[in-house]
């Protein structure tokens, strides 16, 4: 499996246990980690054994926060590498390097769990925060009903920049 279908495979993953809010729980029979479902409803995960280290414990529990956060400084990378904005010196425009594939960018965004949590904060979209639901959002928040139209330039167009300009500078306050 190549680095981005790893990558991709994580995502799905972290987001398909969403809200994946663990906690660290005692009983009778010792230590188990437990998860908060989307609606609040508690569910063991996995018991430890009682020779478990409290290191080993809580980088378990701690597992799902620890991706969002490893997977938003990937994405921060990567938004570091792209070309900066460059001075057509023939014409005097800024030119922006953006990919002409709004629409592909818009369908890689939907899936990425930072993508959903930025989109709960700060446009108030409600949980379950599945793949169908972000589309749904941006759609909404585009005033477009196909992805597909971002790719025509326009106001659509501007509205997926700033947005993605949102999400950017979300990421780089780190939430």
């Amino acid at each position: 499996m190549n680095d981005t279908a790893r990558l991709a495979m994580i995502r799905a993953r972290l987001a398909a246990i969403a809200p994946g809010q663990w906690s660290r729980v005692h009983d009778g029979d010792g230590c188990f980690v437990e998860a908060r479902g989307p609606m609040g409803e508690l569910s063991p995960v996995l018991r430890f054994n009682p020779g478990a280290s409290d290191d080993e414990i809580m980088l378990v529990v701690d597992l799902p926060e620890t991706l969002v956060f490893l997977l938003g400084l990937v994405d921060r990378a990567i938004a570091r590498l792209k070309p900066p904005v460059r001075q057509d010196v023939q014409r005097g425009e800024a030119q922006a390097r953006d990919p002409k594939n709004f629409a592909a960018e818009c369908g890689m965004k939907c899936q990425d769990p930072s993508f959903k949590v930025f989109l709960e904060e700060r446009h108030g979209l409600e949980r379950p925060l599945t793949d169908e639901r972000v589309a749904q959002k941006v759609r909404g928040l585009m005033g477009v009903t196909s992805r597909r139209e971002l790719n025509d330039g326009g106001r659509a167009s501007e509205a997926w920049r700033q947005l993605r300009g949102e999400f950017d500078a979300w990421l780089r306050a780190g939430r």
